[in-house]
This record gives C-alpha cells, sequence and structure tokens, in this order.
C-alpha cells in the first residue's frame, strides 16, 4: 500500500530523565490518574500485535541510543505518561481549560511532535481521554507525543459560553495551538491538529482565518462542510446540537460552514473517511471530496483522503475507485494516520 512509501523505519531510543512539568501547569499525583496505569490505553490486541501491516513498518525500539536525539514513534511499546493541566486565557478574557498529556520524559533536550486534539459535537476536551476510544490522547501520548485536548468556552471546566464552534471558539483554538507550540519541549515549535466530527468546524475556520499559524498538519475525522451536513438538513436532532439554529440562520452559518474556509488554510490536510460515515450511518463521501478539493483549489500545498493518491481532486462519479476506512476501524485508522503526518516531508 502507498503507506508504506510515506513512513520512515520507526526507531525509538530509550530515554530517561528530564520529568519536570512544563511551566505554568499543574501535575496530578500520577496515581490518581488511569493514564498512568499499565495496559489502560493498550490498542486492541496489544501495541505489537494489533496490526499486521503496522508490524511490518516497525522495529522494536534501540537498547542504544543514538548520540543524538531524534524523535521517533514508538507503537511497540508505551511511554509512561504524565498528565497535566492548565487554564489559558483567551482572547475574550476568558478562561480556557486544558489537559495535556506526555511522555514522563519529554524535556527541551528531548523535545517531541505535539497534538492539538479538537472534539466533535459539543463535547469537552474529555472525550479524548475516556476508556472507550481505541484512539485518543493516552495513545498518543504513549506513543512520544505531547497532546493538548481542550475545552472550548462553555464546556467543561473553561468560562464563557457556548459558541458552537462560532468565532469565540476559533479564538480558544488559536490560543491553545500557539501555547503549546511555544512549549520547549515541542518539537520545531510547531503541532498537528486533529479534529472529530463536527471539529472540523472550528478547525476549518481557524486555520482558514489564521493561516500562519505553527500547525505541521491537520488530520479530518470525517467532518462536515456545511450547514446541510452538519444539520443533515434539519433534523431537529442534529439541528438541536447547534443550538436550534436551521439553515435557513445565516448570519450564525456564516461563520461555521468549513468548506467556506477551507481553500484558504495552508496546512496540509489529510482526510479520514469510511465508507459507512459515522453520522449519516450509510455511504456518503461528498463532503470528504469537497473537502479535499477545496483545499487542493486553494493554498494548500498537500491534501489526501485515506491512503489514496495526494494532491489529486477526487470525483464523485468515480467514487467506487477510490480507498475507504471501515466504520469499525476507523480509531485505529486515524491513530496511523496521525503518526504518518508527524513523519512525512511535505
Amino acid at each position: 500500500m502507498r503507506r508504506l512509501s510515506y513512513i520512515l523505519i520507526l526507531v525509538v531510543v530509550l530515554i530517561t530523565g528530564c520529568t519536570g512539568a512544563s511551566p505554568g501547569m499543574v501535575t496530578p499525583d500520577a496515581s490518581e490518574d488511569p493514564a498512568c496505569a499499565g495496559d489502560f490505553y493498550d490498542p486492541p490486541g496489544g501495541w505489537s500485535t494489533w496490526n499486521s501491516t503496522w508490524q511490518t513498518i516497525n522495529v522494536r525500539r534501540s537498547t542504544d541510543p543514538p548520540s543524538e536525539y531524534s524523535w521517533y514513534p514508538d507503537t511497540f511499546e508505551p511511554h509512561k505518561i504524565v498528565h497535566e493541566e492548565t487554564f489559558l486565557e483567551s482572547s475574550n478574557g476568558n478562561q480556557i481549560h486544558v489537559n495535556i498529556h506526555r511522555p514522563e520524559w519529554a524535556c527541551p533536550e528531548r523535545p517531541c511532535h505535539a497534538l492539538v486534539l479538537v472534539p466533535g459535537g459539543s463535547q469537552s476536551g474529555e472525550v479524548w481521554h475516556v476508556p472507550w476510544r481505541r484512539a485518543g490522547a493516552k495513545h498518543w501520548a504513549a506513543t512520544g507525543f505531547i497532546v493538548a485536548d481542550i475545552d472550548f468556552q462553555g464546556r467543561g471546566y473553561s468560562g464563557g459560553e457556548e459558541d458552537y464552534g462560532g468565532p469565540v471558539h476559533r479564538e480558544d483554538l488559536k490560543t491553545v495551538i500557539e501555547f503549546l507550540a511555544a512549549q520547549p519541549s515541542v518539537l520545531n515549535n510547531e503541532v498537528g491538529v486533529v479534529s472529530s466530527s463536527f471539529g472540523a468546524t472550528v478547525t476549518a475556520s481557524t486555520l482558514g482565518t489564521y493561516p500562519d499559524l505553527p500547525v505541521r498538519f491537520w488530520v479530518d475525522l470525517e467532518g462536515a462542510s456545511d450547514r446541510y451536513e452538519a444539520t443533515q438538513n434539519n433534523d431537529w436532532l442534529w439541528v438541536n446540537i447547534w443550538g436550534g439554529h436551521t439553515t435557513s440562520d445565516d448570519e450564525f452559518w456564516s461563520t461555521r460552514e468549513a468548506i467556506t474556509y477551507q481553500p484558504c488554510i495552508k496546512a496540509p490536510y489529510i482526510r479520514v473517511q469510511s465508507v459507512e460515515d459515522h453520522a449519516f450511518d450509510y455511504f456518503y463521501v461528498d463532503h470528504a471530496f469537497n473537502m479535499v478539493n477545496e483545499a487542493l483549489t486553494g493554498n494548500c500545498s498537500y491534501a489526501r483522503m485515506n491512503n489514496n493518491e495526494p494532491n489529486v481532486l477526487l470525483n464523485t462519479d468515480t467514487s467506487n475507485e477510490y480507498q475507504f476506512e471501515t466504520l469499525d476501524y476507523l480509531d485505529e485508522a486515524m491513530y496511523i494516520y496521525v503518526v504518518e503526518a508527524s513523519l512525512l516531508e511535505y
């Protein structure tokens, strides 16, 4: 598969020391955090057996670290991780709550790639580290990433009011991206952004409005491209997620359609799409194709869907010719795409 041509050989060094918390963060007692409780965050089947394709491009971590430190992900043996929390001030003066999971050894001398995780719907950042999730903050942190998830204003432990992925939440995400990229333990002072479902709304808005943010890539898990998909054509079960705003509310939706901002993003864009969309429960790919195509016809220099050819416009008339993920495999697929994205040269 094309995946093999993208991946560098994954070699991970054994690293010790440098366990101090980042400035301005509070580190809870590890014994109180299930993130530090052994195999809680193991993928199904364990780290060395859960995906045969992934095994073929892995080697076990080296027993003798190279003389010069370099970062590689480790998908065989999870690192012990540390959970930290902090509050940041958004542009309107309200406090936003951020969880950070990182390898215990991360420090300026041994920096890591970093990720900002954007939740879907009206969920808080905690959805990225709940026990049932098979790919989340703890999985990537155990692989060697510094990972931040965010409670947007009006959610979780953050102040302010719910803004349904609008301009207020855009500023929240910008604040977290800039904060994490500026940490001395973050490699190259840039981060990857990972969004789930409706999280694509605020992510596209943020990266399109501020295209020069220090973002290395954006991995989008089945995000809705416009108001009609977001509400499933005014189905009230979905309209309620958006505070009761139907597709006729132009003022509301003018700042909340991902497709509006997609041509303005510069960060490499990778769309993860299953053959049976998680929200629609049937084969629907128009939103995926539109997001990739709008990125490529705009300012984005690299875009693709799943493991298909990058930088090629997608055609809905020949959708059966493309490679899609399966719904049951989405979490694992997203995990792999994010690790791959951290290694690609764009």
